[in-house]
């Protein structure tokens, strides 16, 4: 019996295939059986049209005949032509009511296509016939599922069971309903039972494994299909299942030799490649992978596992447009791989397209519900994005499979920070660092909580305590440093950043670390020398040129710190921070179409960037540029950032100058607000709303408090005192 209980799998029974029904009728006509008797021989050969026609003659011989109209229906659906297959199926339901085959494949057709009611009415005239046929009582366990009663369904399959009791696939199919209620236990000994009636049975001792996962138990569940490998070496449905027990073991000798082994009997074998190119992957040998890839391909372009198998080496190699192409016609071709959603969903999050990603991710948890990875990258999207309640959720999953799972803990310490419950993130963060004390993040967390808590002192000591597990960790030196600049003490930082110097292998980074500081203090001179060295070290370190460029900015030295983003830039084409740097000093500078040059480079880099499309939108409302353009990379952003004040500012000001005056005063007087009335420049855009909507006393008032906020000293404080004067008048 095929696996009907983890979904309504579209499928169809074949006539002679798995289910076998007696044929039910009186004595055929001559003609109509000798038609029917071409048409199968025509099958047997793969002639499917030759053998259309003679099911053609058999009903035309015999338009009565339940029997033929069945056969010709389910030739009809193997062809793909699934309205004509199923009308030749009512029909033979309707010649002949009690006729078990037709009726059963409509209700599996009515359930596939998730007519519940429709399948349920089948059901019922099913049962008329025989309420205890085995198939019936799947059938009906398959429909409990599908309305989410799965107790439901275990009756059904116990029921089945009573007339079959050493069926392994009824046992399998029992624990499969087991693990959708998460009762572990249950599913583990129903899966026992399936093996011992069937050893081998490697359905089973997957799901066995996968019900380990599940619960933490990764040892067991490595076991289980190390088992199942090396009985069937060559099953396919085994491939990528190992994939994350060899990355998280580590473990993949013995199974590297078998497939060595059978590539040498079987040179052809692209089975014994694709489980190698797994094993590569873990391994991180991307240059053996890579070989092995493409003989698979070479074999067949279209291949599947070959795709993804590209698409993930596209992505190890940082090339995720390609990787995200081959992964996208992976899901296109396997709509119910997990594994290929979620190495999409990781491409798309290396080119910042969070929403697809996060619907990729989505996806892969629905698919592989015990998967644990695509939880914890969906966790931490949610994070990111803030949505803490949904990142909880999906915490709360993981560690209730595996309590001590540590990257989980780490997670909900940071979900309870960002609400606000440090007491709960501090007992959380100390209880991954019991699971694991060599690992520095939890140190750096608890710090992080007493750093909330203005604890200054005991921050301190967890993160030397991090630095003492890993020298390396610059982040909890960076940190450190924070907190001596807390506490106005920027000679302790200075000092604590150079004792590591001999401690770290990360030289450059701690010079950078120095040269931060020393700009932090205006030391700008004795922190450009300190980025100059970790330059010297490390030239890639971009970061570096952008904070010399920070600290020529600050001294208005605009020409020079320019040069430095376009050294970062040269380095990184598509690095955002550097062209955006520039386009702003070009906006300080009042040159705005240089300006304009830079900001619609980062557009083109990431059409989703919010400030970048802001200040191109102002500057072309400002300046004279299209309007229209304008309000619609305006609204772009907005849709982005929805609640950022200064684009509801660029908003007003457009509408202003297309003269949606009322539209205008709506958004100025949001932006307003959220400044609190202490951003000059929207309040004089707000004057003039008000102005030109007639209302000169209000106009008046608000340009009064523009000019008191910043002294007159903004940039349309001349233009401003202007209006004031004329308004007094």
């Amino acid at each position: 019996m095929r696996k009907i209980i983890l979904g309504l799998a579209a499928f169809v029974v074949l006539g002679g295939g798995i289910f076998a029904y007696s044929k039910i009728g009186g004595s055929p006509d001559v003609k109509r059986e000798r038609a029917l008797k071409k048409a199968k021989d025509y099958l047997a050969q793969a002639k499917i049209n030759e053998a259309i026609i003679e099911y053609k003659n058999a009903l035309q011989a015999d338009p009565s005949s339940a029997e033929a109209h069945y056969e010709f229906g389910m030739v009809l659906l193997k062809q793909g032509d699934a309205r004509s297959g199923y009308r030749e199926l009512v029909r033979a339901a309707d010649l002949k009511p009690d006729f078990t085959p037709a009726r059963f494949q409509l209700a599996m057709i009515h359930a596939a296509t998730k007519d519940i009611q429709r399948a349920k009415q089948e059901l019922e005239k099913l049962r008329q016939v025989d309420k205890d046929a085995k198939e019936i009582r799947y059938f009906a366990a398959q429909i409990a599922m599908a309305e989410q009663q799965p107790d439901t369904a275990i009756q059904e399959l116990e029921a089945a069971l009573n007339k079959e009791p050493q069926q392994a696939s009824i046992h399998f199919d029992i624990g499969q309903v087991h693990m959708s209620k998460k009762d572990y236990p249950a599913a583990e000994q129903a899966f026992r039972k399936a093996l011992e009636i069937d050893p081998k049975f490697h359905g089973a001792r997957v799901a066995l494994a996968q019900n380990y996962a599940a619960t933490g138990k990764q040892e067991q569940a490595e076991q289980e299909l190390l088992l199942a490998t090396k009985a069937d070496p060559e099953n396919e449905g085994l491939l990528h299942v190992l994939g994350s027990f060899y990355t998280s073991r580590r473990r993949f000798d013995d199974l590297e030799k078998l497939y060595e082994d059978l590539l040498r009997k079987k040179p052809d074998s692209l089975i014994a490649r694709k489980r190698l190119v797994e094993i590569d992957f873990a391994k991180n040998d991307r240059k053996q992978a890579k070989q092995y890839i493409e003989d698979i391909l070479k074999a067949n372009s279209k291949d599947n596992d070959g795709l993804f198998f590209r698409g993930r080496l596209y992505l190890a190699e940082n090339e995720p447009k390609k990787s995200a192409e081959d992964l996208a016609t992976v899901t296109r071709n396997a709509p119910k791989f997990a594994p290929g959603f979620y190495f999409l969903g990781q491409a798309q999050l290396r080119q910042d397209e969070i929403n697809q990603a996060k619907q990729a991710i989505i996806k892969a948890t629905e698919l592989a519900p015990s998967w644990i990875e695509p939880r914890i990258t969906l966790a931490q999207l949610y994070l990111a994005s803030g949505d803490n309640d949904l990142a909880a959720d999906e915490i709360e999953k993981i560690l209730k499979a595996q309590p001590s799972n540590e990257t989980a803990l780490l997670i909900k310490g940071a979900v309870a920070i960002k609400k606000g419950e440090n007491d709960q993130a501090l007992a959380t963060f100390q209880q991954a660092q019991k699971v694991n004390p060599k690992n520095p993040a939890a140190h750096i967390n608890i710090a992080a909580v007493y750093v909330v808590r203005k604890k200054y002192p005991e921050a301190l000591r967890e993160y030397e305590l991090a630095l003492a597990l890993d020298p390396n960790r610059i982040d909890a030196l960076a940190s450190m440093t924070q907190v001596f600049l807390l506490q106005g003490d920027p000679k302790s930082a200075f000092q604590r950043i150079q004792q590591q110097l001999s401690k770290s292998k990360s030289q450059a980074d701690i010079y950078q670390l120095l040269g931060q500081v020393s700009i932090g203090t205006k030391e700008y001179a004795q922190g450009i020398e300190y980025l100059e060295k970790a330059i010297n070290l490390n030239p890639d370190l971009f970061s570096a040129y952008l904070l010399i460029g920070n600290a020529y900015a600050a001294q208005k030295k605009f020409d020079t710190a320019i040069e430095q983003y376009e050294k970062v830039s040269k380095r990184n084409p598509k690095a955002i921070q550097p062209l955006m740097m520039t386009g702003l000093l070009y906006d300080i500078q009042k040159q705005p179409q240089k300006a304009n040059g830079y900001y619609q480079k980062v557009l083109d880099i990431n059409k989703n960037f919010a400030p970048a499309a802001n200040n191109l939108a102002y500057n072309y409302a400002q300046y004279g540029g299209n309007l229209d353009v304008a309000l619609g990379l305006a609204q772009k952003a907005r849709e982005v950032n929805s609640d950022d004040a200064g684009i509801a500012d660029t908003l007003g000001w457009i509408h202003y100058k297309k003269g949606t005056n009322a539209t205008a005063l709506e958004f100025l007087k949001e932006s307003n607000e959220e400044f609190k009335g202490q951003n000059p420049t929207v309040l004089y855009h707000l004057a003039l709303a008000h102005g030109k909507n007639g209302n000169n006393k209000l106009a008046r008032e608000v340009l009064q408090k523009a000019l008191a906020v910043n002294h007159q000293n903004f940039p349309e404080a001349v233009e401003a005192k202007k209006l004031a004067e004329a308004l007094g008048k």
